[in-house]
């Protein structure tokens, strides 16, 4: 559980320091923990402190605004000033964090990093600056910790979860979708869409809001209309908005709900606040109601992709919801800090690959039975491939993915597997983690990796090792997947030496001229340099 202020105070405040907080830690504390979120219009840090519970209690909130979401988007790099005035901001922050004594700290950058061309320089000079390294997410990844907050915040209560609910955040460069069924993840997607960027685009063509409502009606229409098994929206029963722009619009007109966390603002309130703010110009919309100008001019952009949204679902209202990712990111350091596996993760990766196998006809039964031997295969041969538990993580995935590419074409579909899932988002991976997954699956069959494999060769070389493991491992589950060896839990797996003996209950010798058997078995000898016998076991 994660501490944070469910009060009336807004969220990205900083908390005003105690008496007890004047005396600087002088040694690094494992209890404390720091996450930074280089956003588009601003950098806003959380410090907290892991309880002998778990739970994680925020000591202080920071924000400070620098305009990074309008060079990137308007220029496609930032500018040197802009630099410059972000890492004196991470410096103010570093020192704020050697106050505490944090010991472990994540900096993240979200959509203004990822697209500006000049990340790379920037990235290098915090670095060099603060001694922060900056980890540029994935929308994905975005996404999750989001996700986890708000799961922290519910307590574990679903019961402001509908059947189906849609999380949603609109940042200044881009929106978050996760979708949910039963209050499990099962499609997450990042909308190119922020108030920011909308700004950008529309600022120089002038327009009325009903042309800038009907712009932004098209591109969601657009985006989600193939992800419509996905994220059926007319289905969502719960929609549940983050960010400081449905904040706004929560302490204008929300009622507070038990969950101090959350707040209910109905349609018709919310309908006729946004025609109210319209009216206003940004300058206006400042002085109304104290707000700083980088937020009063993106602030009616954000709301109206907010209601974009909501027309979009069946929900009869939304809730709002004062966690952010930054809570996201202190829960996830204090989980790691502990050692503690997350199951839950693992649940909602699956969960996602499966709705994705689902979207493209797999057949389930074939796909599961690969990935449990797969994973079995993962486990007995541990110490030959010395990859590690997330590496098994992406083996199962991409073995219940490994036959999408049918659903294109069955000529080459190991090809059409590779490009779909290369385009996809499966929730908690990182792109770097997608294109092992991706990889993977397109040599479960036919060919094997090659210096003449373009895509393959882009990978890392530390990745391109993984992939040749983890698709001999997928290749050998496949061929294993014949009518005598269903029976997944009667297998035998024993390493001994160089041999890796599979016992399989009634297997026939007609079985073993299975052309499969004899593809999947000489792609693993050649990866691993181990030889493979097949018994028969009574």
């Amino acid at each position: 559980m994660i501490c944070i202020d469910g009060s009336e105070e807004k969220m990205d405040t900083a908390i005003p320091m105690t008496e007890q907080d004047s005396k600087p830690i002088s040694a690094p504390d494992v209890s404390i923990l720091a996450g930074i979120d280089i956003g588009t219009n601003s950098i806003r840090m959380s410090i907290g402190q892991v309880s002998a519970d778990g739970r994680v209690e925020v000591l202080e909130r920071l924000q400070r605004a620098v305009n990074l979401g309008h060079d990137a988007f308007r220029h496609g790099h930032l500018e040197r000033d802009t630099i410059r005035a972000a890492i004196s901001i991470l410096r103010e922050f570093k020192r704020r964090i050697d106050f505490y004594g944090a010991r472990r700290i994540w900096t993240a950058a979200t959509s203004a990093l990822r697209e500006a061309r000049n990340a790379d320089v920037f990235v290098d000079r915090v670095l060099l600056s603060t001694g922060l390294e900056v980890d540029i997410l994935d929308p994905t990844e975005q996404g999750r910790l989001t996700v986890l907050a708000v799961q922290e915040a519910l307590k574990n209560d679903l019961s402001l979860m509908g059947q189906q609910t849609l999380i949603t955040e609109v940042g200044g460069g881009s929106t978050m979708l996760t979708f949910l069924k039963n209050g499990q993840i099962t499609a997450s997607q990042g909308l190119g869409l922020g108030s920011i960027r909308l700004q950008e685009i529309l600022e120089p063509a002038g327009g009325s809001w009903m042309q800038t409502s009907e712009f932004i009606r098209r591109e969601i229409e657009s985006i989600l209309s193939p992800l419509e098994s996905l994220m059926p929206l007319r289905s969502v029963k719960t929609f549940l908005a983050l960010g400081a722009d449905a904040r706004f619009a929560a302490d204008q007109i929300g009622t507070p709900m038990p969950n101090p966390f959350f707040r209910k603002v109905s349609r018709s309130k919310f309908k006729r606040l946004l025609e109210k703010l319209k009216s206003f110009s940004p300058e206006q919309l400042a002085r109304q109601y104290d707000l700083p100008y980088t937020e009063a001019e993106t602030l009616v952009p954000a709301l109206l992709i907010y209601q974009e949204l909501l027309e979009a679902t069946s929900a009869k209202e939304w809730l709002v919801s004062s966690v952010s990712m930054r809570d996201g990111l202190l829960i996830e350091l204090s989980r790691r800090s502990s050692g503690r596996q997350e199951q839950t993760f693992r649940q909602e990766a699956i969960q996602s690959a499966l709705s994705l196998a689902e979207k493209y006809k797999v057949n389930l039964d074939h796909a599961q039975r690969t990935a449990a031997c797969a994973v079995r295969l993962f486990d007995t041969l541990k110490s030959e491939h010395g990859l590690t538990d997330r590496h098994r993580l992406l083996l199962e995935i991409a073995a219940l993915l490994h036959e999408i590419g049918m659903f294109v074409s069955a000529r080459a579909y190991h090809k059409h597997t590779l490009y779909l899932i290369l385009n996809s988002e499966i929730f908690g991976l990182s792109r770097e983690e997608v294109q092992i997954v991706a990889h993977t699956a397109r040599y479960h069959r036919r060919g094997t990796p090659k210096p003449t494999h373009m895509e393959f060769m882009n990978l890392s070389r530390e990745n391109r090792l993984a992939v040749n493991k983890l698709a001999a491992l997928l290749r050998l589950a496949k061929a294993m997947d014949i009518e005598d060896a269903r029976q997944i839990e009667q297998m035998r797996l024993t390493l001994q030496e160089d041999n890796l003996t599979i016992e399989v209950p009634g297997l026939s010798e007609q079985s073993l001229k299975t052309p499969s058997i004899g593809l999947g078995t000489d792609f693993f000898e050649d990866v691993y340099g181990l030889k493979i016998r097949w018994l028969s076991s009574a």
